[in-house]
């Protein structure tokens, strides 16, 4: 997975994710515990990906930096993003339970199937995107059946925002990886855009990322000012 030094678009877009995601830092007063969990994801994101890009220029294979880094750490702290965002006690055990099993699962894959240093595990990506999209569905499902929000405008609740552009990224991951397998044997350029739309996505997951929790900021500066 030799990706080259050169910082391409996705990497501006991941660093000025990064820059924008301090803000909130400043300006927040309420759902601090979220923004720090969600500035998590796009620290290892940024991490993940600079020391991807400096161990593949120098021909060092990089896979396990993207297996340990994007797939096992980035999923675990998505999920607590979860459990921060639902606040309740008994989703505690299932992140529990969910850590453990995805583990297990993680070291069988490294072992016994797709290796841990020199193939990126396309069927860890699976399980994780599966995962999140599950997590995805039952925050809209709290919205929607439960009335969750009491009411409250969707337009300025950062969790809505970022689990949107979670389910489209994760979304479109399972897809890609899942119909991998049939993908290989297309035309080498239809798989270069695919791989494309499928890295903007997440660029625009982390950019909404960062953005996402300015948003009671600009509410209150902009909409509720006297």
């Amino acid at each position: 997975m030799n990706l080259g030094l050169a910082w391409t678009f996705y990497n501006y877009i991941l660093f000025l994710s990064f820059v924008i995601g301090v803000f909130p830092f400043f300006t927040l007063q309420e759902n601090k515990k979220e923004h720090r969990v969600l500035f998590t994801v796009i620290f290892l994101g940024m991490l993940t990906e600079a020391i991807g890009r400096y161990y593949g220029a120098r021909g060092i294979y990089n896979s396990w930096i993207f297996n340990f880094g994007f797939l096992y750490l980035e999923t675990i702290v998505i999920w607590y993003y979860f459990l921060t965002v639902f606040r309740k006690g008994h989703y505690q055990k299932i992140f529990i339970v969910g850590i453990v099993l995805f583990s297990i699962w993680f070291i069988f894959n490294s072992f016994f199937l797709q290796g841990f240093w020199e193939t990126f595990q396309s069927y860890t990506v699976i399980i994780s995107s599966l995962s999140i999209i599950l997590c995805c569905l039952w925050f809209f499902y709290a919205i929607l059946v439960k009335n969750w929000l009491n009411g409250k405008s969707l337009l300025w609740i950062p969790s809505f925002w970022v689990v949107c552009f979670l389910f489209f990224f994760y979304t479109a991951s399972f897809m890609y990886f899942a119909s991998f397998g049939y993908l290989i044997g297309l035309d080498r350029n239809l798989i270069f855009i695919l791989g494309s739309i499928l890295r903007t996505l997440s660029g625009l997951m982390y950019l909404v990322m960062g953005l996402a929790y300015l948003l009671p900021y600009f509410q209150k500066k902009f909409f509720l000012a006297p």
